[in-house]
């Protein structure tokens, strides 16, 4: 049996608070969740931003930068 494990992020500590779900752009059959975590970092759940070789704090995503450019941007009207 192989014990040996990929070397991968652990996981995050997850809140219950899903900000937003993001369709995913390349396939209509995916969407990602854009979680806020205990920690008080943003997550997303796509796979460019869990297998980036950055401090949690410093990833981001399209998704991520989509999400924040819809809730901060003002309203028109």
């Amino acid at each position: 049996m192989n014990t040996s494990t990929a070397s991968v992020v652990a996981a995050p500590k997850f809140a219950a608070a899903v900000l937003a779900v993001w369709p995913s752009s390349s396939d209509p059959c995916k969407s990602y969740e854009i979680r806020m975590g205990k920690d008080g970092n943003v997550y997303c759940t796509c796979p460019a931003w869990k297998f980036q070789r950055k401090a949690v704090q410093g990833r981001t995503c399209k998704h991520l930068v989509a999400f924040a450019q819809k809730a901060f941007l003002p309203k028109a009207g």
